[in-house]
């Protein structure tokens, strides 16, 4: 018999496979609070600097909506016209809002008045920025998923840009979340190798989280205290870890579902003990959590 040959329409070393995700401690969570008018694939969001407001970047609809942070009632919707397809969001030192404006290639900056921002600057020279951070310094980094690097910007200038494309150490493919650690550490969500880098205050790699994790296209974080939330999309979960990238639980089923403890594809996730928020992002909802210790 003549064996059948399989033709790949690309060369094997293209696909990059996840390996499969390993059981974490389930945690109980209570559903408090859900959004899902006119919400179309949100992908993060950030608290206002009072924590009264949660700023979430409404994707499909290119636009922001901002949310009551406890009872996700929707206070307002801003930047249709200004925004494309934006990604991620954080309010910096003098609480302006900064949002990763993906489409248009910039960081769009918003001066904020109650519900009612107001765009007043951009930072350019950027390539599908999916991620931005503030540093201790002031700085502002945004993640290159179009590109695999990562941009930093001084006093509104271009400063440098880090990285490439590949899978080696402080190499990237479709970098997401970018966040700083309270002890100065850089996170880097690396989407397409299926992995988080931990890099030093100037970009240098320190260390990545290891395979046995089985992260499927990780894509925001959230620090809580000494802990590390991370949203795993395609293994539909909210991971908890500690600094270290161990894990210490899974907040989600791991199926598809709709519900306190089962998401589609959710992108992101933010934290304040004992809640916790989740841009599911595939349901096209933010919901509102209360875990268990």
């Amino acid at each position: 018999m003549t064996p059948i040959r399989w033709i790949l329409p690309f060369p094997l070393a293209l696909w990059v496979f996840a390996p499969a995700a390993p059981a974490q401690p389930a945690i109980k969570a209570m559903l408090l609070a859900e959004n899902a008018v006119g919400l179309a694939q949100p992908h993060d969001g950030a608290f206002s600097p009072d924590g009264k407001r949660l700023y979430v970047t409404d994707m499909a609809n290119s636009q922001m909506r901002v949310f009551d942070a406890d009872s996700l009632r929707l206070l307002d919707t801003f930047g249709r016209g200004e925004l494309s397809r934006p990604h991620d969001a954080e309010f910096d030192r003098q609480g302006r809002l900064l949002v990763a404006d993906t489409g248009n290639d910039r960081i769009a900056i918003y001066a904020v008045d109650g519900t009612k921002p107001r765009l007043v600057g951009e930072l350019k020279g950027l390539s599908n920025p999916e991620g931005v951070a503030l540093g201790p310094d002031g700085r502002v980094y945004a993640t290159n998923t179009g590109a695999g690097s990562v941009s930093v910007f001084r006093d509104g200038r271009l400063e440098r840009t880090v990285g490439r494309y590949g899978r080696g150490p402080g190499e990237f493919s479709r970098p997401h979340d970018i966040e700083f650690g309270s002890d100065g550490k850089v996170y880097v969500v690396d989407s397409g190798n299926h992995r988080v880098q931990v890099l030093d205050a100037d970009l240098r790699h320190l260390a990545t989280s290891d395979a046995a994790l089985g992260l499927n296209e990780p894509k925001y974080l959230a620090f809580d205290g000494a802990r590390i939330w991370l949203a795993d999309e395609y293994n539909h979960r909210i991971l908890l870890l500690d600094r270290d990238l161990r894990p210490l639980g899974v907040l989600g089923s791991g199926k598809r579902g709709r519900s306190a403890m089962e998401f589609y594809k959710p992108e992101a996730v933010l934290a304040r003990a004992p809640f916790v928020w989740v841009i599911d992002t595939y349901n096209n909802r933010v919901v509102r959590v209360r875990v268990a210790p």
